[in-house]
């Protein structure tokens, strides 16, 4: 399967996810980071939104892509306000971690 294909696939699947974190005024924190690499663990991808409150000190692709970066995971997409990243770990599937927990 080619790069692009790929790319493509990881976001019609991220389209189901529901965002389960959030990052607010203190921006992309140590915090947030590491919550962001305990869900990572957990699950394959996971979907972030980026509030307003959070854009004082930097854009939504700076933070992206900090978040990206720090936490060693890939930034699949980035549309609007809502970041997907895609896990660097193995992740076990099991009926608790599956992509049909996370849907709409």
């Amino acid at each position: 399967m080619t790069r692009r294909s790929e790319t493509q696939k990881l976001k019609a699947l991220s389209m189901e996810l529901v965002p389960t974190l959030w990052v607010g005024k203190n921006g992309a924190n140590e915090a947030i980071v590491h919550e962001l690499q305990e869900q990572l663990k957990l699950r394959k991808m996971v979907k972030v939104r980026i509030l307003r409150t959070a854009l004082f000190e930097s854009s939504r692709d700076e933070i992206a892509h900090e978040l990206g970066q720090a936490s060693g995971a890939q930034l699949v997409d980035l549309k609007g306000a809502t970041a997907v990243y895609l896990s660097p770990y193995r992740v076990k599937k099991t009926p608790k971690n599956s992509f049909a927990h996370q849907r709409k």
